[in-house]
């Protein structure tokens, strides 16, 4: 992580051009995946795109944080710094329903993850003002 702070803007700029070529994840989503939330956060602060999605799936990192409950740190970090708890994929899919189907039909799995996109969407849908 220190190294990180230290590069110049020049190897930044490589660094956050960088994609994994079998799946295109930017590395907040490869920091999400592997379950770093500190590393979200310092992406994030240099600048990594928090609503930037993948070419396969257009997943963004909070679809792929809401999908595992283990992920429930990088949730939370990705929420603080402004992640859209509304946005969706290209099959329409917000992070709430990433997090629910992640459930197998007879057990619902993520329930603080749920729970969380629940609380963040329900705030986030009675601040906005109604004309």
């Amino acid at each position: 992580i220190l190294c990180l702070r230290w590069l110049s803007k020049e190897g930044w700029r490589l660094l956050k051009s960088f994609y994994n070529p079998v799946s295109f994840y930017s590395p907040l989503h490869i920091a999400v995946l592997r379950n770093r939330p500190n590393m979200v956060k310092l992406l994030v602060e240099h600048n990594a795109d928090i609503e930037k999605r993948d070419r396969i799936h257009e997943s963004s990192p909070l679809d792929l944080a809401s999908e595992d409950s283990d992920r429930l740190p990088c949730l939370l970090a990705l929420l603080e710094l402004g992640a859209n708890v509304n946005a969706r994929d290209k099959r329409g899919k917000t992070p709430l329903l990433h997090a629910l189907a992640s459930s197998d039909g007879l057990t619902v799995n993520n329930t603080e993850n749920i729970q969380l996109l629940l609380q963040r969407d329900y705030t986030h849908t009675t601040n906005k003002k109604h004309f």
